[in-house]
């Protein structure tokens, strides 16, 4: 079981370092649809294998063996686990455990705040865009089933008209492919696996990236940078930022110098790399699983095989 452990933390750890390049190296869309899934797959399969040691070691206490009718002694010679190993193990599933409800916490927590906040600004809830009187420059898109854009008219006063046509195009991608729910997913897993921190942020910066390449379908490319450039030295951090979408999320140098290039092209080698990564992380938690389910069978017989009654 040792080695299939390994393997398995071996998978996870490649995924973790190659998870915000191949982020950056897709077309964000392709990136986001791709990593987000993998990342909750890899997030989830860490905490089934650190579960899976914790439990072996737990099975071989006598009064748990005696539930599972196993044989404690069997098992710890078949797969004998350190102490210190099995007691870091399960301290991390509790430290594990406490953080993931406190981050979904937070998360629920500044979602109902934000949804009282706009509830009151429109009547018209099938309206895609909110329009406030502010002086203060503004534009994001609200989380939600029915998604909403706001905007101030400080916004729209700094913007020239083809400034606004390129923001409303960006705001209506956050709007139309829920990027919100992909960034909240993405910082799930990073909160189940701290490993994974680089690759939410990298997957947070891919939405804007792709909600910047839909608006370069309505403006040129030059003009989307300067659009997003400008916008980014208008507003400021939004106290909601970690659940709405807005043209100044992610790194905006980074996305100015990309809207300065061609398009992001789809390479076949990152994409398998991707689905490679995804299915060695799936290999290994499956093989902890056959692992752990071969030394319980092992240590059933044995416990069978001492309790046979053999006639005279």
């Amino acid at each position: 079981m040792d080695s299939a452990v390994l393997a398995s933390f071996a998978a996870y750890l490649a995924f973790a370092m190659a998870g915000p390049y191949l982020t950056r190296a897709l077309p964000p869309h392709l990136a986001v649809r791709f990593l987000v899934p993998s990342a909750l797959l890899a997030a989830g399969a860490s905490v089934f294998v650190l579960a899976t040691v914790a439990f072996t070691w737990v099975g071989q206490l006598g009064e748990v063996a005696e539930v599972g009718a196993w044989s404690p002694y069997s098992l710890h010679l078949l797969d004998p686990i350190p102490t210190p190993f099995a007691v870091a193990t399960g301290m991390l599933l509790v430290a594990i455990t406490l953080w993931v409800l406190r981050s979904v916490l937070r998360t629920g927590s500044a979602l109902l705040s934000a949804s009282r906040a706009w509830r009151h600004l429109d009547t018209d809830v099938d309206a895609p865009f909110v329009l406030v009187n502010s002086a203060h420059p503004e534009a994001f898109t609200t989380p939600g089933l029915r998604p909403r854009t706001v905007i101030t008219t400080g916004m729209l006063e700094a913007l020239d008209g083809p400034g606004r046509r390129v923001l409303l195009a960006h705001e209506r991608s956050h709007r139309t492919h829920r990027h919100t729910w992909w960034t909240l997913a993405a910082d799930l897993a990073a909160a189940v696996n701290p490993l994974l921190r680089p690759t939410a942020r990298a997957i947070r910066e891919a939405t804007e990236r792709w909600a910047d390449e839909d608006a370069a379908r309505v403006g040129n490319r030059r003009l989307v940078a300067e659009t997003i450039a400008q916008v980014a030295l208008l507003s400021r951090p939004s106290p909601a930022s970690s659940v709405v979408a807005g043209a100044t999320g992610g790194e905006v140098p980074r996305r100015v110098v990309a809207l300065l290039q061609p398009p992001p092209r789809t390479r076949a080698r990152h994409l398998a790399a991707v689905i490679a990564l995804a299915l060695a992380v799936t290999l290994g938690a499956l093989g902890v699983e056959h692992a752990g389910e071969n030394l319980f069978e092992h240590a059933e017989a044995t416990t069978a095989t001492n309790h046979l009654v053999v006639p005279r």
